[in-house]
This record gives structure tokens, C-alpha cells and sequence, in this order.
């Protein structure tokens, strides 16, 4: 892994970074959620839009494939989830020559094992046992308040943590779309790249109906979803906000090396707007709850001004299981988990035919955060 996160273009506009507060609850009777919160430059631009509109991507829908370039002076307008070459708001003037990072918005802190990570003012990294290098997990938790050894088991109940996972090459996870174009801020549309995992490793998929970001046509249509729930006109306005967060999420992950995603499965999930969800250990209100309110709220998870939360995109999902593989193979089988184990995660995951490890009392039961 690189020791320090560099920019891979220059860009005259914003930068940000990307935290993800994955809900992925392994129970299979809980719905797959995620918050993502994206460090963001200006005071309202990307974080007033993201109230307002909405963020989803189906894997069932076209998968257009594409080719991505090297797209120097434009990328990072893309990539960051703020900014942008024909938007946004001007740079604070507190850019750190070596990485490109703002640091009016964030703290360059060295990890254990030597690597340079961006964490986000209003944020703080974990000096916590295994809780301070990138390849055990590098975390932070929202507040100012330290985290050590003695107080670790309480923060992590009462405080929203994420773990940081290292992007080298934003090529790895997006490219031009292939209709190409630019979004309403004058950044270039990009497409996710997607992967179908097996036992022995991730192979990107290609097909045409796997397509991030898009719309689910037979959802996105309804008036009560699009209209009522998110205040959209139709599926196409939610296309094209879509689109525009899938730029800047992008941006935010090319300009920092990485994205933050949470470290237990999202919470306090309610069919109702303006309740904010929580990254926490021991939470048990993870119920079934409509992907639209989830969206919305997800946007809730943020801290300050600094960051933007939203629900992870697949990309960023496929990536967490690349690292989490790549990562066993650099500890030799200490961290991480093998692409076998994600592949069939049985051995470790929660399941009513868990095994081995996970066959635990109470495995296959829905579970509070952070049981297995």
C-alpha cells in the first residue's frame, strides 16, 4: 500500500473525501444499506444538493460499458463528491502541495504502519489496540473526544466509527461512461466498474445490464417513491442526480487515495424522514425499512459541514471485498478475509447454516450490530 495517497490529476476546483457507513447486515433478513459521508469543500453546495435529492444504484439495470481514459485535468472534478471544473465553490487556499488535500477540511495522520490518511476535522483517529494501522483497520470516530484502550468498548457504542479503505488507482473503481457527456457541473460522467466474485478471486463484469449509477424503472416511476418520498419530478430527474453524486463521490476517492466506510451495519432505520441513522456496536433497530427514507436519511449520518454521508454505491462495495482480500494476503491470513471466505462467508458470517467460528448461540437469529 502507497504511504502517502497521491492526487492522480491536478484540479483548480474543490476537493473532498468519501466516508461510507455501510449497512450491510449479514443477516439474510435484513435489507442491504449503507451510509457513505464525503468531505466537502464550500458550505452548501454539495451538501445542500444532497439533501434534496437522491442516490441509487440496481445492479439489474444496463451496465454500459465503457473504457476509462486518463483524464488529467478533469478528474478530480469527478472524483471527490464536491467541486467541479464548471461548479461548485472556489478551494479554502489551505491546499497541502504534497497530496492536494484541503486542510481546512481535514488532518493528515501517519497510521501505525506508516500510512498517511486523511481524517476530517470534527472527526478522530482511534489510538485504540489494532484500531490505529490501514491493514488491521484504520478507524475513526465521530467527535473530538480521544479513543484509547480504556474507553474503546463505550466509544464504540455511543459513536459513529467508519474504517478507511485505501483506492491506489481510481481505475479500480469507475470509468468514462460510455455515452459519455458531462453532468449539470460541468464534470464528465463516469460509470462504476462492478465484479463477480468466486473463490479465488474478482472478476470485473461487463455485461450491459450491470450499470452503476442508474434507475430501477419499475420503482422509480412511483410517484409515492420519486415524488412524495424524495421530491423529484420523475425517474429521470433521479437519474441525473444520480449521476452527479456518482461524479463526485468519485472525485472524493481519487483526491484522497480512499473512501471511510462504517464499520457495523446502519441503525435506527425508520420509514420516516429526518431521523438519523447511527454507525454504532449493539444496535438492534436495523428492520426492513424502504430504500427510499434509507437514502434520505442516510444523509443524516454527517457530522459537520465538512463531510457528506450517503449509502454506498456497489463499487465502493466491491472494492471494501478486493481490499479486505488483498489485505489477507499481505498480513498472511492476519486481517482480511480470503476471497474463499467472502465467497463463502458461512465459516464467519451470520447465517442459519453458519459454521466453524460463526456457529455460535444465537447464529442465524437477527442479531444486534457487531454480534459476529
Amino acid at each position: 500500500m502507497k504511504k502517502e495517497r497521491k492526487r492522480i490529476q491536478e484540479s483548480s476546483e474543490s476537493k473532498g473525501i468519501t466516508l461510507v457507513a455501510l449497512v450491510i447486515t449479514i443477516i439474510i433478513i435484513i435489507i442491504l444499506a449503507t451510509v457513505a459521508i464525503s468531505f466537502v469543500f464550500g458550505e452548501n453546495g454539495l451538501i445542500k444538493r444532497a439533501e434534496d435529492a437522491s442516490e441509487m444504484y440496481a445492479n439489474d439495470t444496463e451496465y454500459t460499458e465503457g473504457s476509462l481514459t486518463n483524464v488529467e485535468s478533469y478528474i478530480n472534478d469527478i472524483l471527490i463528491g464536491v467541486g467541479g471544473s464548471g461548479g461548485g465553490n472556489p478551494p479554502s487556499g489551505n491546499i497541502d502541495p504534497g497530496t492536494g488535500w484541503d486542510l481546512d477540511k481535514v488532518t493528515k495522520v501517519v497510521s501505525d504502519d506508516d500510512v498517511t490518511v486523511p481524517v476530517p476535522i470534527g472527526y478522530t483517529a482511534s489510538k485504540a489496540t489494532r484500531e490505529k494501522s490501514v491493514i488491521s483497520g484504520f478507524v475513526i470516530y465521530e467527535g473530538t473526544g480521544e479513543v484509547n484502550d480504556r474507553n474503546m468498548e463505550e466509544a464504540k457504542k455511543t459513536r459513529n466509527q467508519f474504517v478507511w479503505v485505501p483506492v491506489d488507482d481510481i481505475n479500480e473503481m469507475a470509468r468514462i461512461a460510455q455515452n459519455g457527456g458531462v453532468d449539470n457541473n460541468g464534470r464528465t460522467n463516469y460509470q462504476g466498474k462492478l465484479y463477480d466474485f468466486n473463490s479465488s478471486g474478482a472478476k470485473e463484469m461487463t455485461q450491459k445490464n450491470y450499470r452503476e449509477p442508474d434507475v430501477v424503472t419499475d420503482y422509480d416511476n412511483q410517484k409515492e417513491y420519486v415524488t412524495d418520498i424524495l421530491g423529484l419530478a420523475d425517474s429521470d430527474a433521479l437519474k441525473t442526480q444520480l449521476q452527479e453524486e456518482f461524479n463526485e463521490m468519485i472525485e472524493s476517492v481519487d483526491t484522497y487515495g480512499g473512501f471511510y466506510i462504517g464499520r457495523y451495519e446502519t441503525g435506527n432505520l425508520v420509514s420516516e424522514a429526518g431521523t438519523k441513522p447511527v454507525v454504532v456496536k449493539d444496535n438492534n433497530d436495523n428492520n426492513n425499512v424502504n430504500w427510499y427514507y434509507i437514502y434520505l436519511n442516510s444523509k443524516l449520518v454527517k457530522m459537520n459541514d465538512n463531510v457528506e454521508s450517503t449509502m454506498i454505491w456497489g463499487s465502493m462495495w466491491d472494492r471494501t471485498l478486493i481490499w479486505l482480500a488483498e489485505t489477507n494476503k499481505e498480513s498472511n491470513g492476519l486481517y482480511g478475509k480470503s476471497y474463499s471466505e467472502i465467497y463463502h462467508s458461512s465459516s464467519w458470517g451470520n447465517y442459519s447454516n453458519s459454521s466453524g467460528d460463526a456457529a455460535v448461540e444465537g447464529a442465524g437469529e437477527r442479531q444486534a450490530t457487531g454480534f459476529s
